[in-house]
């Protein structure tokens, strides 16, 4: 009688099933692993702040001025930087209580130049100072608040 010749001998069995398997555990690793990756955005790219007029940009919003005694009087300053391409004019900059007095520059800022703003605290009362300082100009930000900090001791 003659023997089938679709029987496989075997070892090459074995070998067809090892590279089945593998070939199903990458199919299967990949598919995972994929359906497991968190979607992120694409990371954009740096682009510079583009302004189209004038734009004011502060060192810092924040002065501490320590601890003071009654009577002690102290100037903050505050410099900022025009980062527009039009002058910078400060419309006004108004302080939150009478012990603070401040003194700008009325002229306009050009482009890439620095200001400043003086800060002058008379220290009147015992206690924290936490004021407050509004600049108002024509810059795109148009409205800044800047902050005094401090203590004054008896």
């Amino acid at each position: 009688m003659n023997k089938s010749t679709h029987t496989l001998h075997p070892k090459l069995h074995t070998s067809y099933l090892f590279l089945l398997s593998i070939f199903c555990f990458l199919l299967i690793t990949s598919v995972f692993a994929q359906n497991k990756s968190t979607k992120k955005e694409p990371e954009k790219p740096y682009v510079p702040k583009v302004t189209t007029g004038a734009e004011i940009e502060f060192d810092k919003i924040s002065f501490d001025y320590g601890t003071l005694a009654v009577g002690d009087v102290k100037t903050g300053v505050f410099t900022f930087t025009n980062v527009g391409n039009r002058p910078l004019v400060l419309f006004d900059v108004i302080v939150s209580c009478d012990c603070t007095e401040v003194v700008w520059q009325k002229e306009p800022v050009m482009p890439g130049k620095t200001g400043t703003i003086k800060a002058i605290y008379t220290a009147k009362t015992p206690g924290v100072i936490a004021k407050q300082i509004t600049v108002q100009s024509n810059a795109q930000t148009d409205r800044i608040r800047l902050q005094l900090k401090g203590n004054v001791g008896e």
